[in-house]
């Protein structure tokens, strides 16, 4: 499916097929067994949403597009909470309610299209459009890789198994994000390739317009001051070194100090607190959802 010249009629339309074809109307289009509720429940994801934001903006498309088509200086943060609960509806979601959300979200990305503020090298066509399959798999790869990152950054390590499970259900994610299986690599170790690939080649660059929308994520709002340390560090850390150097971010002697201390921490928190407690308030909604199903 070419979501760039889908209207969101149509969009709806094969969101309906795929709800029938994929999904339970109660579970949604995942479930309890699914490796994406065992992942994406834990809150200590959003410590990582930071590194996703970041890699989402070293394209240039997406960068412009953020630039022009949200409030990232007023607020740095909208973005951000308002990618997140749309991934939790989808993810955690009922049948109906994750569909409304994907549809909301490719209702929204059909209004932001644009130019490029600078030439780009190697990047011939200067014009973008977020319903674009190759932007939406790039914010989609962010999505995975981080999410797989951060679980095993400060949570036990999965098996090789359960990361493949991870990955294969993070597919049906992406077809509904309007995702072609064209686009979709095989496996894990295919998409990781991919990743590695992309980081390597000519595809992101780190553009002025990138830097600044980078800059006013990581300050933050100015109630959030003395978070602002934490923000760095944790980008600085969790970036791949291409694109850490890329935004300029310092990895001197203090800064892998305090993120290896802030890791360890974090870690350490993290076993203490019951698992229940540890799950985000969408994954909470859904077992209270479960429990009142008659089935």
């Amino acid at each position: 499916m070419d979501t760039s010249t889908t209207n969101t009629k149509q969009f709806l339309e094969y969101l309906r097929a795929l709800g029938e074809e994929a999904a339970d109307p109660i579970e949604g289009f995942f479930g309890p067994d699914s490796m994406m509720w065992k992942v994406s429940r834990e809150g200590v994801l959003y410590l990582g949403g930071m590194r996703a934001l970041l890699m989402q903006i070293a394209h240039p498309k997406v960068a412009q597009g953020v630039a022009e088509h949200s409030r990232f200086r007023e607020d740095p943060f909208g973005r951000a909470t308002r990618t997140f609960q749309m991934v939790h509806s989808i993810v955690f979601g009922a049948r109906d309610t994750a569909i409304r959300a994907a549809s909301v979200v490719h209702a929204v990305h059909s209004k932001v299209h644009g130019r490029l503020a600078e030439a780009v090298p190697g990047m011939s066509d200067p014009t973008y459009e977020a319903n674009d399959p190759q932007l939406l798999f790039w914010v989609y790869a962010t999505l995975a890789d981080s999410s797989l990152y951060v679980y095993e950054t400060f949570l036990p390590p999965l098996s090789a198994e359960e990361r493949e499970q991870f990955y294969q259900e993070s597919k049906l994610f992406a077809r509904l994000m309007g995702i072609d299986d064209c686009y979709l690599p095989a496996s894990l170790a295919d998409f990781r390739r991919w990743v590695d690939e992309a980081l390597a080649g000519d595809m992101l660059t780190v553009t002025a317009t990138a830097r600044a929308v980078a800059n006013a994520l990581l300050k933050g709002p100015s109630l959030f001051i003395a978070l602002r340390p934490a923000n760095y560090a944790l980008a600085a850390g969790m970036l791949p070194p291409k694109l850490r150097e890329a935004f300029g971010l310092p990895w001197n002697l203090p800064m892998r100090r305090a993120y290896t201390i802030g890791v360890r921490m974090v870690r350490m928190i993290v076993r203490l607190i019951p698992s229940d407690l540890r799950a985000l308030p969408a994954a909470r909604r859904v077992e209270k959802r479960l429990r009142a199903s008659p089935n």
